[in-house]
């Protein structure tokens, strides 16, 4: 069954126009830049940013409740 649905969709690519490529490379070429952008600018790790022993003191800090002093 599976392998029914797959020869289905390869069958349905191979048979696409050349209008049809050109638009799904567009939209996959879009897509890449998009998760890329995102990726860089809206979510920045936290390991650049702060510390290991900080990163780990916060994280107690947020689980417990308890502050840890040095």
């Amino acid at each position: 069954m599976l392998k029914r649905i797959l020869f289905f969709y390869i069958d349905g690519f191979k048979n696409l126009s050349d209008l049809g490529r050109k638009l799904w490379v567009i939209i996959i070429i879009k897509l890449v830049v998009i998760f890329v952008i995102i990726r860089a600018f809206l979510m920045p790790t936290m390991d650049s940013k702060i510390p290991k022993e900080k990163q780990k003191e916060l994280y107690i800090k947020q689980i417990t409740g308890i502050t840890t002093t040095k």
